[in-house]
């Protein structure tokens, strides 16, 4: 059933639940769904409604003091989550993302990838994707290396999760769907190891609580993290803080401007673009992060407007003369042929970026976050190592020459990046509490009954998209709340 207590007066939950999720996007529905198969009864908490509204967003609002970061705009905060405006990029990690290393100080994955293997199958089937030859390269990212090899990606009709599912939740008499119910503490017994009961608010300011024999939290990265750190009535550094971990190692994709380039054939019909990954062996030699290389090439001229016939001579004249570069001050303009290359560059875990609270509230009376995504040095080492190898091997295979921007070629100066909305790492997994915040099941440290889905649980981030393993981990959680063997 789905029920919306927006404009109810009073906020009154009843129901004898096994599991309690907060949080209703792609992690929380596929664990509803997986659980409740298996007849648990569950109950799904979601703090926004069945569609978007500014008032479930604005709780987003927050502070950014490091990179720049929009944590108002690159989530949303409604059934089915960014969901609803992924764009559908389905890459699996690699194994290569789960060999032991040390990362200054911080451990990899504590378990193996063949653990995430098990459930690659279902997660394809979830998200609609081929079960045979997935995973594909595009025609045009040959390249003669062996440190970059073609990017292999499915990209397709992304799955909306509130959409997919509305229809089984709704009919389903083991899943008890709340909307615009508000998650804004977690209570504990007497122990302080075992929740009792999370407190949960409507936007009508109505208060109420809901009891479950066990609890997970899949709200996104950076909510995860500050509701643990906000739920601090009984344990004063926050539940699952004591070893001030939660909040550290929020990891994105950096998205660079690598530089230009041009190919060794030019054309003139459509656009043509490429796509490479950092091979294993690469990635493992060097010590940087795994990540996808994208060049885009820009072979049509285009120019509007009542001087556009001009403009396109103008641009054949100077690409042809070489003087392009020379001559932008008058008109800026791209030659044929030529290109911009961009990343999803892996970053590496790093204590110092991290997420904290401030003391400015929402319209809940929660603390608002303050985020500090940093690159760390190891990150700038990578991501130089990435691009002038790349820049090497396009030239020997070739294909064309690369441009690199100064900031790679010149370690003073400083590596601006945007991010690509992937937000990983707050509550980490290990096998020690020292360096994490869930153990290998996702249970948070020192709790009996608290679990956590999503990539916020992310050892490290890899060089894919994080949906399709963060499902895969979902699903991993399913089964072990279902007592079945997932070692």
């Amino acid at each position: 059933m789905i029920y919306d207590f927006g404009n109810e007066e009073t906020l009154s939950l009843s129901g004898a639940y096994d599991i309690c999720i907060c949080g209703a996007g792609p992690a929380g529905i596929i664990l509803a769904r997986h659980l409740s198969l298996q007849g648990k009864k569950v109950a799904l908490l979601e703090g926004g409604g069945a569609t978007y509204t500014q008032q479930s967003q604005e709780i987003y609002k927050g502070r950014s003091v490091g990179l720049p970061y929009y944590l108002e705009s690159w989530r949303l905060r409604y059934f089915g989550g960014t969901s609803n405006h992924w764009a559908g990029r389905c890459r699996p990690f690699e194994s290569e993302d789960f060999r032991e290393r040390d990362i200054d100080g911080l451990p990899g994955w504590p378990i193996t990838f063949d653990e995430m293997e098990l459930y690659l199958k279902e997660v394809k089937n979830i998200l609609g994707l081929p079960i045979e030859n997935t995973f594909n390269m595009d025609s045009n990212s040959k390249i003669n290396s062996d440190k970059f090899e073609p990017d292999e990606f499915h990209t397709g009709n992304p799955v909306r999760f509130g959409e997919k599912y509305k229809s089984f939740l709704k009919s389903s008499e083991l899943v008890d769907v709340y909307l615009n119910t508000n998650v804004v503490d977690i209570l504990l017994e007497k122990d302080l190891k075992t929740v009792e009961k999370v407190k949960v608010k409507s936007f009508s300011g109505s208060n109420g609580y809901v009891s479950a024999s066990n609890f997970i939290l899949s709200m996104g990265a950076i909510e995860n993290a500050r509701l643990l750190l906000c739920s601090n009535s009984q344990i004063v550094e926050g539940i699952g803080n004591q070893t001030d971990m939660v909040g550290r190692c929020f990891m994105e994709h950096f998205n660079l401007d690598l530089g230009g380039f041009v190919v060794n054939t030019r054309g003139d019909q459509g656009t043509k673009s490429m796509a490479f990954f950092t091979t294993p062996a690469h990635s493992s030699k060097h010590d940087h992060g795994n990540s996808n290389i994208s060049l885009g090439v820009y072979s049509k001229l285009r120019a509007y407007g009542r001087t556009a016939e001009f403009k396109k001579m103008f641009n054949k004249l100077s690409c042809d003369l070489g003087l392009s570069k020379d001559l932008q001050f008058i008109y800026k303009h791209k030659c044929t042929g030529e290109g911009v290359i961009s990343t999803l560059c892996e970053q590496f875990p790093n204590k110092m970026s991290r997420v904290n609270l401030i003391d400015e509230k929402d319209k809940l009376g929660l603390k608002r976050v303050e985020l500090n995504w940093n690159m760390s040095h190891k990150d700038e080492d990578s991501i130089r190592t990435i691009a002038i190898e790349f820049a090497k091997e396009f030239a020997k295979s070739g294909l064309g020459r690369v441009k690199l921007k100064k900031y790679i070629l010149d370690k003073t100066e400083k590596i601006p990046s945007n991010a690509h909305a992937h937000q990983m790492g707050t509550t980490r997994m290990s096998k020690s509490h020292k360096d994490g915040v869930v153990n290998i099941n996702c249970k948070v440290f020192e709790t009996n009954n608290l679990y956590i889905a999503g990539s916020s649980v992310f050892s490290t981030g890899g060089g894919g998209n994080p949906t399709m393993p963060l499902l895969q981990l979902a699903l991993r959680l399913g089964d072990h709340l279902l007592g079945k063997d997932i070692s």
